[in-house]
């Protein structure tokens, strides 16, 4: 009796851990699952008659976990929340030979099909098959795509190596696109609009928690390494009821895990300008030299056992290192913009053709007004002269189309993924998961003190991202009819970002312009913007820069099978 007891006790704190997700879920009937996969079959004999009470088990290649279900009286099972892998199914049943299914391949949100056929025989005789791929889905109605790991690893990605560029495959896609500057997404996310709908209804899942930048939801907030990816599943019609907040595509990403052997990578993949082409404008002539561009994508995973069969780690790291070479792009060619020249600096316009009026003279609407006696002598305000000395001078002939500047703008990602399996007991597994991902982008301006348009992709200055995952889940087997699993994710996201001429008041206190800053708000801080039609942009023209966001979110999916 006490020995029964202590066994209860030992027990009870998992089943409490396992049954607390139940507030997270529902109970439905259930056919597959989202995160996981499921087998399903009918076990018959020769004749083509249902074997009843068959024993199935599924046991996984790589980390030994075992699966198992008995038929119904039909002959009838269904294995379910079974982790994507390869498997091998074994069927037995009393006066037929075992029967075991070797290869049988199973994805996440999908029914695999383990039908089996028996032959009367021994138990001591053994009846080995290799398991067929199935061509045609008739388990489930929905409509999806998978991307295997293969797939990912081996097809060509863009030069962030990013997952989502393969959804460009996916029927009904549009191809993907970086639709927000690094400043914003350093993580490079892919937009994309699938069967016509807005590309916000789109919604990614990474291992179960939701992956949504709540600022760009367009956007995801982090972008798993391709080298950490297992499966990607894409439903974009048909969606199961369990998929939820999803009216383009219902994306589920599942990572690694360890296996029971210890298996490592490293990789490294490099671009730079001598391995490409030149820009339409970047012709021998103008440009004998082609601007920097250098980009570093490198890292590693490793992964294994901590406990054979029970207990597997798997972490990565992934590095990128991006230095680009960049122009302004609002001139008349790439680079290129006006300035005024040393002439204009000093009130000299009479180079110009045209004739400047007196502003202090005439009508309220501009009418009347005279010219200046000496048109090589126009008279230059404090204010003025003081913004004119922050402008750099040209650089190349002519009174427009004279100063040229380019750029490097930086940037530097590091990603971390570590997850941890713990196969607890046959009937009972838990997974723990934690992703980060910490960036630095720099912009460079182009008119030095005086600001101007960034030669950059968008991101005056400099801008620190941070973003971590944390998903828990488990998967309780109460009977070969009740399932009980649950996931829980939190997300926290913080992004700052400000100008080179932020913190002080160069409006009001250096130039001394009224009502340029709020001297009581850092966020009013800086150069006021100056847009004349023709000439360089003065000031910060990007309006949403600075930036400060910082989102924490938990998310929950569960489910529990009857």
């Amino acid at each position: 009796m006490k020995a029964m007891f202590a066994s209860k006790l030992r027990i009870c704190p998992a089943c409490l851990f396992a049954l607390s997700f139940l507030v997270f879920g529902y109970i439905r009937r259930a056919d597959a699952q989202v995160l996981y996969g499921s087998v399903t079959g009918t076990v018959t004999d020769q004749s083509g008659a249902g074997v009843p009470k068959a024993h199935v088990v599924v046991t996984n290649h790589g980390t030994g976990v075992k699966r198992e279900a008995d038929a119904d009286d039909t002959g009838h099972y269904t294995i379910t929340d079974v982790p994507p892998g390869e498997y091998d199914l074994k069927v037995t049943a009393s006066g037929f030979k075992p029967l075991t299914q070797t290869n049988l391949a199973v994805a996440a949100n999908t029914l695999s099909n383990g039908d089996a056929k028996l032959q009367v025989g021994a138990v001591s005789e053994q009846v080995t098959v290799e398991a067929s791929a199935v061509t045609l889905q008739t388990e489930k109605t929905d409509l999806h795509t998978e991307l295997t790991e293969k797939a990912i690893l081996d097809m060509p990605l863009n030069q962030y190596r990013n997952y989502q560029t393969l959804i460009n495959l996916v029927p009904g896609a549009t191809p993907g696109v970086f639709q927000n500057a690094i400043a914003d997404t350093p993580e490079r996310a892919l937009s994309t609009n699938i069967n016509g709908t807005n590309r916000n209804n789109n919604n990614t899942r990474v291992d179960g928690a939701t992956d949504v930048f709540v600022w760009l939801p367009h956007h995801t907030v982090y972008v798993p390494p391709a080298e950490t990816i297992q499966e990607v599943n894409i439903s974009t019609n048909n969606f199961d009821p369990e998929q939820g907040m999803t009216g383009g595509a219902a994306i589920t990403v599942i990572t690694k895990s360890g296996t029971n052997q210890f298996h490592g990578v490293l990789f490294e993949y490099h671009e730079d300008q001598a391995l490409r082409a030149r820009q339409f404008f970047e012709t021998a002539a103008n440009s004998p030299r082609k601007g920097k561009s250098i980009l570093n994508d490198l890292g590693g995973t490793f992964g294994g056992p901590v406990k054979k069969d029970k207990l597997f780690f798997f972490g990565s790291y992934n590095g990128t290192f991006e230095r680009d070479n960049r122009q302004v792009s609002t001139g008349p060619q790439p680079g290129i913009q006006s300035v005024p020249t040393a002439a204009l600096r000093a009130g000299d316009f009479s180079g110009t053709g045209t004739i400047i009026y007196d502003p202090s003279t005439g009508n309220a609407d501009g009418t009347g007004r005279t010219p200046f006696p000496n048109q090589a002598a126009i008279p230059i305000s404090p204010i003025a002269a003081k913004i004119l000395a922050l402008i750099p001078l040209p650089n190349l002939a002519g009174d427009t189309a004279n100063y040229f500047s380019s750029a490097t703008q930086r940037l530097t990602r590091h990603n971390f993924d570590t997850k941890v399996d713990w196969n607890r007991t046959s009937k009972h597994s838990i997974f723990a998961k934690y992703s980060a991902m910490k960036s630095v982008f720099h912009g460079e301006p182009s008119l030095g003190d005086a600001i101007g348009d960034c030669a950059c992709d968008g991101g005056l200055g400099d801008f620190h991202s941070f973003v971590q995952l944390v998903t828990v889940g488990h998967t309780l087997t109460l009977s070969p009819t009740l399932v009980v699993d649950g996931n829980v994710g939190f997300t926290r996201m913080s992004e700052y970002g400000q100008t080179p001429d932020f913190g002080t008041n160069i409006g009001s206190d250096v130039l001394g312009i009224p009502g340029t800053n709020n001297g009581s708000d850092l966020r009013s801080s800086g150069m006021p913007y100056f847009a004349i039609s023709g000439w360089a942009h003065l000031g910060n023209p990007e309006g949403w820069n600075p930036a400060f966001r910082n989102e924490h979110r938990v998310g929950r999916f569960g489910d529990s099978w009857y």
